[in-house]
């Protein structure tokens, strides 16, 4: 949505929130969120402008009038920040309002026109418990510019002197900006990672949200096809290829014993949490049927043929279920016995049950075909009459709990790069399934989800996530090309890693990892199951490398609330522990060759007028200055030090005339910087050398993605790879191997981590 739209909406709509533009009210849910007047003012600045670089200078002109008796930087980063606490947006997590270090912000989430408001449905009666809301954060009463908060100094963004770089000047600059507002640096990833109570990303939480976690590591291509926890929470069921397993919650998995090419499609237990039922399909014959299985025996008992979403009523002692392809609707005793049909719906089909906490009514979701349409049911589990009927609402899995309140989750694309699942809730009338309001959304999840569960009391709940996310890679390299072959993922977590370095045998690669909930160092061998953990810090470690000669691995302190690194660390190869490498300034990176020969660099900003290169060694720290050029506008990790730590490959982020600046260091500072241009593959984002040092393997962004390239010193280009995610090679010592970072897809069980 651009700023023309915009200006067209009376109302906009992002995230949970809905503005209106004429009356300057911001809603969340439909609850007012009073604002002062120069936060309204910053918000219409960035819903006129969103995606955009919205600058520091342009924030100051659009707040203040006089500036010549306020401290402008402070009042800035109030600002910002009290914006932030109003859309509950942390800067770890960056919904709404992304840092763009050293130029400015962004509002970064998808903005668009509020629906036109639907038909009222009957309020709720007064004794009925109302949503759950969260209470926004109220906006300090003292003036906008009087509490400052803590920031990191914000670099300037033009600079009238010369650089040793060749450069053109303010087009680099204006290039850069819009380099940023196409995105894809992966500094951003460190900036968004998890904060240690949650690994699942949450794209909005509630007041009481849910924090999941992974319960199975399913392998690449697995799916899981239902879930359901038990009723006391401390158990979760779920099917997959090996058939059921119980996995308890602080303990073991327990595999059922299972039938062939019986493929379970729902799971439901009974009230004991000693029993459970199996609705499924058999693969071969293609007929639908019901299963009941008692925990820890070794078999499993035929309960309805020709049945399928099979439901044990909370009481235990009712079961309901389909049959004839779910067009109709029976109910039978706990064991089968007396079945008898409540319904038949001969314009479609039933898709889901679940029962009322009385036992005396079903909820239901049907489904017509002509039309296209979905519909919410509430049926008498005795007479099988229609209590209510509400169309256009589909709850394909769910629960319900005692007081009414029915939980199901709606997901849009099934691309899990795209798609997100919404956390829903509803009110519902206990004795007639009647709705008492309109749906309202909870909690977004990352991925495509179904098969939504939860304990009797609502405390503990479980999902199927169909997540993307990003590992690490690995290819065996082959000149001349190159070309990438047998090309394999390395075990993972389900959480994001990314790569950095080898180790010096070239067995493993060192990556980081949010799987603890901050970033911390891990080795992948090539050869093991599992990761090792290599270091951890409080705040988070990131951007490992190894020494030259072998004996450390050196990694950087990042953290999610400062967005520059805050020190740098070692840990021997061999293992121990981390200890912090004595250095000092305003540290922006360092690296490390290729190669046991050459020393490791160290790159700083002094008064962001000049960039400075330093020698650095794994224990002494910094040593003696190899090159020095003036500021320019630079990104964690977009350079590369050449195998023999001679020269330095720099991007210069300019989209006209993109191309790498090999700066010689040391001795040979002397010698006037070359140009390796790279036309035709968008903006580069970063680059590193070969292990011969006769090419570099190029990070690029052009419109449909990213590509990993190689370039030789003379020119010659060949696109290794492409991806929807930022890529950049990593060569092993010997030049056999190279490690990337590239999506891939994972289908698992996720449940809240506590009983909440």
């Amino acid at each position: 949505m651009n700023a023309d739209s915009s200006s067209r909406q009376s109302k906009v709509r992002f995230g949970a929130f809905d503005f209106d533009l004429r009356r300057q009210e911001l809603r969340r849910q439909g609850h007012l969120i009073k604002l002062p007047a120069a936060q309204l003012r910053l918000l219409n600045l960035f819903l006129e402008r969103p995606g955009e670089l919205i600058t520091r200078d342009e924030i100051t002109a659009h707040l203040w009038v006089d500036t010549g008796t306020i401290d402008v930087s402070s009042g800035i980063n109030t600002s910002i920040n009290r914006l932030r606490a109003n859309l509950s947006d942390p800067q770890s997590s960056a919904e709404y309002i992304e840092t763009v270090i050293g130029l400015g912000y962004r509002f970064v989430a998808e903005i668009a026109a509020a629906p036109s408001p639907a038909p009222a449905l009957p309020e709720a009666p007064a004794k009925s418990e109302p949503p759950v809301e969260e209470t926004p954060v109220p906006p300090s009463e003292v003036d906008e510019v009087s509490l400052p908060i803590a920031e990191t100094p914000t670099a300037p963004v033009t600079r009238s002197n010369a650089r040793s770089i060749p450069h053109r000047g303010w087009l680099a600059v204006c290039s850069l900006v819009l380099l940023v507002i196409a995105g894809g640096f992966f500094l951003l990833r460190l900036t968004r990672a998890r904060s240690a109570t949650a690994a699942m990303p949450v794209t909005k939480t509630a007041s009481l949200p849910f924090h999941l976690r992974p319960v199975t590591l399913t392998a690449h291509g697995e799916t899981i096809s239902a879930v359901a926890v038990s009723p006391d929470g401390n158990s979760v069921a779920f099917s997959n290829r090996a058939g059921v397993s119980i996995h308890t919650f602080g303990g073991t998995d327990h595999l059922l014993p299972s039938r062939p090419f019986f493929q379970v499609s729902r799971i439901s237990w009974f009230p004991d949490g000693k029993q459970l039922l199996l609705s499924g399909t058999d693969t071969q014959t293609r007929r639908h049927q019901v299963l009941g299985a008692i925990l820890w025996e070794g078999y499993l008992r035929p309960f309805a043929d020709d049945a399928d979403l099979a439901t044990v009523s909370p009481t235990g002692d009712s079961v309901a279920y389909t049959r004839h392809n779910n067009t109709e609707l029976w109910v039978a005793d706990a064991g089968g016995e007396n079945p008898r049909k409540l319904l038949t719906d001969a314009r479609g089909s039933f898709t889901y049950l679940i029962w009322s906490s009385t036992g005396d009514h079903l909820l239901a979701d049907r489904h017509t075909t002509s039309p296209d349409l979905d519909s919410y049911e509430s049926i008498d589990a005795r007479s099988g009459a229609v209590l209510t009927h509400e169309s256009g609402l589909a709850f394909p899995s769910g629960y319900l709990l005692e007081d009414g309140r029915l939980y199901f989750p709606i997901s849009g694309s099934q691309n899990p790069a795209s798609g997100k699942t919404r956390l829903m809730m509803v009110h519902t009338d206990p004795r007639t399934g009647k709705l008492l309001e309109k749906p309202q959304e909870l909690q977004t999840f990352s991925g495509y989800g179904g098969a939504l569960s939860a304990s009797t009391d609502g405390k503990r709940i479980a999902l199927a996530l169909d997540y993307a996310t990003v590992n690490v890679f690995v290819a065996d390299l082959h000149l001349p090309g190159p070309t990438l072959d047998n090309i394999r993922e390395l075990p993972h977590k389900v959480e994001e890693s990314y790569p950095h370095a080898w180790t010096p045998d070239g067995k493993a690669v060192l990556s980081e990892s949010s799987v603890l909930g901050t970033w911390a160092i891990f080795k992948n061998p090539l050869d093991a199951p599992e990761s090792q953990l290599v270091a951890k810090l409080p705040t988070g470690a990131a951007m490992a490398q190894t020494s030259p000669d072998g004996r450390w691995i050196m990694f950087l302190e990042v953290s999610n609330n400062v967005a520059a690194p805050s020190g740098i660390f070692r840990v021997p190869v061999a293992g121990g522990e981390a200890a912090q490498v004595p250095v000092s300034g305003q540290i922006e990176d360092f690296l490390c060759p290729v190669s046991a020969s050459g020393t490791c660099v160290l790159r700083e900003t002094i008064d962001n007028t000049e960039l400075v290169y330093h020698a650095l060694d794994p224990v002494t720290g910094i040593g003696r200055e190899l090159a020095r050029t003036p500021w320019h506008p630079i990104v964690l990790g977009d350079w590369g030090l050449s195998p023999d730590g001679s020269t330095l490959s720099v991007t210069d982020h300019d989209l006209v005339h993109p191309s790498i600046h090999l700066v010689p260091l040391g001795n040979r500072n002397e010698e006037s910087p070359s140009e390796l241009p790279l036309v035709g593959h968008g903006a580069l984002l970063g680059s590193n050398w070969a292990a011969d040092g006769r090419s570099l393997f190029v990070q690029c962004r052009t419109r449909d993605g990213f590509e990993l390239v190689n370039l030789d010193m003379v020119g010659h280009v060949k696109v290794l790879r492409k991806s929807s995610v930022p890529l950049w090679g990593i060569p092993s010592r010997d030049g056999k191997k190279i490690a990337f970072p590239d999506r891939t897809n994972s289908n698992n069980v996720w449940a809240s981590d506590t009983t909440q």
